[in-house]
């Protein structure tokens, strides 16, 4: 799945393979990064509604299965709509006003690259089982190579009567959604801001702000507001990666009942990164337990600023993590120690080989480095490789594969230029090479080398 973009704030352009399992964004601070990781957000994480098969829907709950004839002219017009949708609401995702839309993104266009009767192709010769739940009903997807049919079933012994509506109505476009998306499941973002939506998630509750917005409005004199067009009405005060997070926030008492197969990942973070349990309260409230002291419960605002940026990928981790999913995190470095860096890079890679999905966005040399000792420890013959995986320095799954790595490098073509270009960058059997980190390191060292024998020659004299 590649994903084109043009005039997307100051990138010009730019093409990513998203069906690669790892990408790389890396380059200097506002060439768009974040920009992009947003557009690949909106566009995978929105489910358009199409009109569904009754008689399907209604033969898959009575039987627990039925097989779907792909309608491919329904798929490619799915996918038109993702493009058209993301372009189209660029206001929510971002959290801006038309006005600075025009402004930033006027031109803004972006399409898949990869034609209808290629994509038709792909999913023909593609072979897959999968499952999820929708409406608290277990289905499950599979399909043969070659096949123009799915086999839905579903797993349940018994449907609860308030699913079967929700089933009937979704149905289709969780179908097309997945197959349009293929091979990315869910996605799951985790912005910059993440080390302040659960401290401030309270004063910054998306429901509390659109309830007091709304009294606001209605106290207005001067302004006749529809009571029923308050319920339709859009407000988008935060970017959409801030406002699902927000949601997430509000919704923890729900989401710690539910417990996911990735446990041990949650574990890594909790006794590698934050020593210590992150736990929500029955009132919803997050809370930190050290491991120095596990009487001690802290809220989240008295804790180190470690364990304020990793808490939201420590709890999806442990309540909705899933198969397939989508990762984006952008800067994961943040507030981390070098060691810490080096960690999340282990761990980000180790979820890619359990079957998940990675986009990060980084300006770390620790981050880019161990990605390329990722990269060289796929040489499994190797006698050096041998030896690290004996030692226990690294596991099983701490390699890359250099066709599974996408990077790209985000920067002006020069100092003149108002553009910023986005290039793929060559992998090699020892990783990759970020020009404007590289540039930098070697500065510093040469400034530091001639100031050292400069003051050592000074001192003799």
């Amino acid at each position: 799945m590649k994903l084109k973009v043009n005039n997307l704030g100051a990138i010009k352009e730019g093409e990513i393979d998203l069906s690669q399992k790892f990408i790389v964004f890396c380059g200097p601070n506002g060439t768009g990064k974040t920009y992009l990781s947003y557009v690949i957000y909106g566009l995978l994480k929105r489910r358009l509604h199409i009109q569904g098969s009754e008689v399907f829907a209604e033969k898959l709950i009575n039987e627990k299965e039925a097989v779907l004839e792909i309608d491919f002219e329904k798929l490619f017009q799915y996918r038109n709509n993702m493009i058209s949708t993301v372009e189209s609401s660029l206001d929510e995702l971002f959290g801006i006003g038309d006005s600075d839309i025009k402004k930033l993104f006027g031109d803004f266009h972006c399409e898949f690259t990869i034609g209808n009767e290629d994509f038709k192709h792909y999913i023909v010769d593609t072979a897959f089982e999968d499952g999820s739940k929708l409406q608290g009903v277990q289905v499950k997807i599979s399909k043969e190579s070659g096949s123009t049919q799915l086999r839905v079933s579903i797993l349940n012994d018994a449907i609860p009567n308030d699913s079967i509506r929700g089933l009937k109505f979704l149905l289709d476009s969780y179908i097309y959604n997945y197959l349009a998306t293929h091979p990315i499941g869910n996605v799951e973002i985790f912005p910059v801001e993440r080390n302040s939506i659960y401290t401030f998630s309270k004063e910054l509750s998306v429901r509390k702000q659109e309830a007091l917005d709304n009294v606001l409005l209605l106290m207005d004199k001067e302004k006749k507001v529809d009571r029923f067009d308050l319920y339709f009405r859009n407000n988008y005060k935060y970017p959409l990666p801030i406002r699902i997070g927000l949601e997430t926030a509000d919704n923890l008492v729900n989401l710690k009942k539910k417990e996911c197969q990735f446990l041990p990942f949650s574990s890594f973070v909790e006794e590698k990164l934050l020593h210590g349990r992150v736990q929500v309260s029955n009132e919803g409230e997050i809370q930190f337990r050290p491991s120095q002291s596990l009487r001690t419960t802290l809220p989240i605002q008295m804790t180190a600023s470690v364990v304020k940026t990793l808490s939201s990928l420590d709890l999806y981790l442990k309540h909705i993590a899933a198969i397939n999913d989508l990762i984006i995190i952008d800067e994961p470095e943040i507030n981390l120690h070098p060691d810490n860096q080096i960690m999340v890079a282990r761990m980000l890679v180790r979820l890619m080989n359990s079957g998940f999905r990675v986009l990060l966005s980084t300006h770390s040399d620790y981050i880019v480095r161990e990605i390329n000792n990722m990269v060289m420890m796929s040489h499994r013959g190797s006698k050096v490789v041998k030896g690290l995986l004996a030692s226990e320095t690294y596991t099983e799954n701490d390699y890359i594969n250099p066709e599974d790595l996408g990077v790209y490098y985000f920067n002006y073509s020069s100092s003149r230029s108002k553009q910023v270009k986005v290039e793929k960058v060559k992998v090699g059997m020892s990783g990759f090479s970020v020009k404007s980190i590289d540039t930098t390191i070697e500065s510093q060292n040469k400034i530091a080398e001639e100031l050292y024998y400069g003051i050592k020659y000074d001192d003799k004299e």
